[in-house]
This record gives C-alpha cells, structure tokens and sequence, in this order.
C-alpha cells in the first residue's frame, strides 16, 4: 500500500468515526407517541398530572383491572376517570357502567377516539376538523358552564380537532369548545367538553386528553384549563383512576413473569440454574473418551468347509462331490506339475518324473482315479476311496525326490 492510500484510509477512518460520534453525542428524537401512563415523562405522558394529583387532599383509588371487575364494588357516589387515547369497551361492559353511572355515579372519560359502545349508546358521533394547507395546525380552547379561563389556550402540536355531534333528542350540556385557528378554516367553534345526565348520574366526555399529558401542564398558562377540568370531579366522594386502559400500559407477556411473581417457583427457578451451573463446571471438563472395543474378524474356514461337507453328506446321491475332488486334483496336477498327456500312461509318466513318487504307484493311482471317475453314480465309499488315492500320493510326493514345479 502506498502512502497516498494509507492516508486517505487514515482520513476516511478519521471521518467515520467523527460520525460515529455525533450520532453518539446528538440528543435523541422526541417521542411523542401517546401514553398517558403515571410514569411516562415523555410529552404525551401524565406523570406531572398524577404528580399533581397526589398532593391534592382526596380520596383518590388508583385502579389496576378491568371496569367490569370494578364497577360491581365502586360506591354509588363516585367520580370514575378514564384518561387515554382511545377508549375501548364493548356493549355489555359500558351497560354495567351506565348502570353504576344511573345509580348515582359521575363517568369522566377524556379520549381522542371512542367505540362504538359508548357513541351509540349515548346517541353521539364524534367529528374532526377537515385538514387544511398548514404544516402545523393550532387550536384554541375554550370553556362553558361557569369555567372561566382568563387567557385563551393554545396547542400547536398535533391534533385532529375531535368534536361532538349529538341527535336533537339528546339533553347535552357543553362544557367546553375548540376552535382551528386557520385562514381558511369556516366551522365555528365545535364543543368537544361536554356532559349528560344519565339516571341520578353524570357522563362527562372530553376530547382532549392532551390537556392531562406533560407537554400540556409544563406551559403555567394551559394549567387553569385542566384544573377547571378538575372541577367537574366531586373530591368528597372517591375518585377512581384508570391506569388499565393505557396506551402505553406496560405489560408482562412472557411466562416467565408468572414463574417469578411466585416466591416458591422462583426459589425453584434459580435453584435449578444453581445446578445448572455446577454441573457445567464439574462435569464439563475434559474426560478420556471410551476406547471402543473392535472384535476382530475370526475364521470362519473351518466352519465352512464343515457346512458345504454337510449338505454333501446329507445328500445319498455323491457322485458331484466326487467329481469335484478329481477335477481339484487334476488341476493341481496340471498347475504344479506342468502334467502332459493324451492318456493315462503318458499322464502317469509324466506325473511320476515331476512329481517323484514311484511309476507304479502314480501308475496305479491314475488309472484307479480314472475308473473312478467313468462311474455314473459315486457312493460314500468310493468318496472316501478318492480320498484316501489323493492324501497317500500327495504323503508319497512328501517324502520323495521332492522336485521342482516344472515350468
């Protein structure tokens, strides 16, 4: 590598990690997802607003289950507080609520969005200002009904505008208004705080659950408008909480949460990874493998001959197996001996000179092996007659001149 390239390498590393570390050092982004949650100080969390509602004298129930488990224990004089971004319910748990709420019970729900459930029982629809040229929309709010706020509230961040629409049939009372502050905007101020009276009992419905968030209470000027909010609630009864429907509600889902929420499971738990441990330690290290034990091949010749000989003898008829000890013989006499001849003298000369067993006996054994094997049918006895011819030439040829192979 050259010196012009190992600097622009050392240039090229240099700015890398010059990058590296701006994005290190840079703040991160906002978050401004909606959480609502007690502990959440991100700008659309809530924790000034608990915060603030702690050091208030009330009787105030933080409520961790589902309404439908509450409701059926909550007082009849009550004010039960739901703040998020959506409110969600199905038919039959909002008529348990209604029902508490007939009884003598104030609901007070403060959600952008609502369910079918709670608009169509109520005989409400919800509407949202139609989206104008701005980059950032700005709304003013306003209230009603005796709630004075001595300088107009602003928001500039996102928001839609939700209002309220009702049948004529409908008794509301409007407790508050918001206005789109756009040149080209025409609708009037909509209400989008507002309250009905069910039974003995009051529903209060809001539509902006920005004004319980952080980013809303840290400005001292919108904070008159949430404590008129406040104002709806009766402090001498209890006031429940809602920290169940949360959007930014955090939840265990694995199982293991329900394994160590136990103090016996989770003795058992960390025991068995105790064990575990040990185990790896002890018995992890390094052992002599076992030496595997090869048998070797043994044999078997002998066990085979006996088992062809067997299907022979089994057999009365021997005159194969006879066949194929002269043909043995033969061959081993023309292999070894280099045995030439057209007839039995010629072939017992020849097999006699090479072989250095005597004329006569090599004579006498070729000729009888030669009557043997013109036979049509072998019995046992001449199979052992072959034989014994075959093992007393080969004892001759042993202990006789003991030649060279010829050839």
């Amino acid at each position: 590598m050259s010196k012009v390239q190992k600097m622009l390498l050392a240039l090229l590393s240099l700015l890398i990690l010059g990058v590296l570390l701006l994005i290190y050092s840079s703040p991160p982004p906002v978050d401004w997802s909606p959480s609502y949650e007690q502990n959440d100080s991100r700008p659309l969390g809530s924790k000034v607003f608990y915060d603030l509602v702690k050091k208030e004298s009330g009787d105030w129930e933080p409520v961790h289950s589902p309404p439908f488990e509450i409701i059926s224990e909550a007082p009849e004089q009550a004010t039960y507080v739901f703040i998020n971004q959506y409110f969600e319910t199905d038919p039959d748990e909002f008529g348990l609520i209604l029902d508490w709420v007939r009884s003598g019970g104030h609901l007070f729900i403060s959600a952008s969005g609502y369910s079918s459930a709670v608009l169509d029982s109520l005989g409400l629809s919800i509407q949202v200002f139609p989206e104008g040229f701005e980059a950032e929309r700005v709304f003013t709010l306003s209230l009603e009904g005796g709630m004075i706020l001595l300088q107009p509230v602003t928001y500039d961040q996102f928001h839609r505008g939700e209002y309220f629409k009702w049948r004529d049939s409908v008794q509301v009372e409007t407790l508050g208004k918001i206005q789109a502050n756009s040149s080209l905007e025409t609708l009037e101020p909509q209400p989008n705080f507002i309250q009905l009276r069910e039974g003995k009992g009051l529903v209060t419905l809001h539509a902006f659950p920005e004004a319980f968030s952080n980013y809303f209470l840290l400005n001292n000027s919108n904070k008159s408008y949430t404590e008129q909010a406040l104002g709806t609630w009766d402090l001498n009864h209890p006031v429940f909480l809602d920290h169940y429907i949360k959007a930014g509600k955090f939840s265990n889902s694995s199982p293991l949460y329900l394994v160590l929420s136990n103090p016996y499971l989770k003795a058992a738990y960390f025991t068995c990874w105790v064990l575990l441990v040990l185990w790896v330690l002890f018995e992890g290290k390094r052992k002599q493998k076992a030496i595997k034990v090869i048998t070797p091949p043994q044999n078997q010749s002998l066990a085979f001959a006996k088992t062809i000989s067997s299907i022979y003898l089994n057999q009365e008829d021997m005159t194969q197996l006879g066949q194929l000890q002269l043909k043995l013989f033969w061959y081993e006499c023309r292999t070894k001996f280099n045995v030439q001849g057209e007839n039995t003298e010629d072939m017992a000369d020849s097999l006699a000179n090479k072989s250095g067993v005597l004329k006569e006996d090599t004579q006498a054994l070729v000729e009888q092996l030669s009557q043997l094997e013109a036979k049509a049918r072998l019995n046992s006895t001449d199979i052992e007659k072959i034989n014994q011819l075959i093992e007393d030439f080969k004892l001759k040829q042993k202990n006789g001149r003991n030649l060279q192979t010829a050839g």
